[in-house]
């Protein structure tokens, strides 16, 4: 029963069933549907299983998304796992529906499954923001570089990449209005995240100083100068490890300390006499 609260139909996916079902293409919705909630499901199943915080799946006209806090907070194994669990549905879908027309289903409704089972598989896979394929470059950035550097050169990769994709599909003549609607959707999607990656890297930080089995599997040396904003210096924060940093020649802080300065204590000079917090 949990589950099924969990499942939700965007208004948008209930209007297009409504189209569909006057315009003779309910069977191609139900069959979208369909395993786009399998994909979904997926994800499901292997964030619950490490103990996420699941808020809802909603079930769009083109697509679905697992909504959950824990997405920048938990280790990159365990990240890792949950976005292929969506597409690892695909592959025994494939062997679901050749049972399915060995059994006898009828050939144009076998043909249709594979063709969406396929579309959504490849879609998922192109490496953009928030689809599977742009998290798995995430995941692989953020070993890379700091957290914050991440989110915002993703969004911008994941923005240049839709427009490529959409001035090729324009030049040989394959673009619709539904891809256009798709593009816009992701473009809206990247910029809103690009703009807020402040907010998203206060919540991973949030995270990182209240919140227990935060990943802290590495350790990380910065050195920063004595005038370095806190705000600017968490900015240099790395996902899954535990930082020290050497502020000046002599101040040697800890993570934990960072981030109280930023949360807590921010009115309160180090213990370095010529250093004093700056927030911004």
């Amino acid at each position: 029963m949990k589950l099924i609260h969990t499942i939700q139909l965007h208004p948008l996916f209930l209007i297009f069933s409504v189209l569909a079902y006057f315009f003779g293409m309910f069977i191609e919705l139900l069959c979208l549907t369909i395993i786009v909630l399998i994909h979904e499901l997926g994800h499901y199943l292997a964030a619950k299983s490490f103990g996420w915080n699941v808020s809802k799946i909603v079930i769009w006209p083109f697509g679905g998304v697992m909504e959950t806090e824990d997405y920048f907070n938990r280790p990159n194994k365990e990240e890792f796992i949950v976005t292929i669990a969506g597409p690892i549905q695909h592959i025994w879908l494939y062997g679901v529906i050749y049972l399915l027309s060995v059994i006898g289903l009828n050939e144009s409704v076998v043909s249709l499954l594979y063709f969406i089972n396929t579309t959504i598989l490849v879609f998922n896979l192109i490496p953009i923001l928030p689809l599977d394929g742009g998290r798995f470059i995430f995941i692989a950035m953020n070993k890379l570089m700091a957290f914050h550097k991440s989110i915002a050169s993703m969004t911008i990769i994941s923005i240049i990449i839709i427009g490529i994709i959409n001035g090729i599909l324009l030049f040989i003549g394959w673009y619709n209005i539904q891809l256009a609607w798709i593009s816009i959707f992701l473009l809206l999607d990247n910029w809103f995240t690009w703009r807020d990656k402040h907010i998203f890297l206060l919540k991973h930080l949030l995270s990182r100083y209240f919140v227990n089995g935060v990943d802290r599997s590495d350790f990380h040396l910065l050195q920063v100068p004595m005038d370095t904003p806190i705000s600017e210096l968490v900015k240099q924060f790395k996902k899954g490890c535990y930082h020290f940093v050497h502020i000046g020649q002599d101040t040697v802080l800890t993570e934990d300390e960072c981030l109280r300065l930023l949360f807590t204590d921010y009115h309160r000079n180090l213990s370095h006499p010529n250093l004093n917090a700056k927030v911004v």
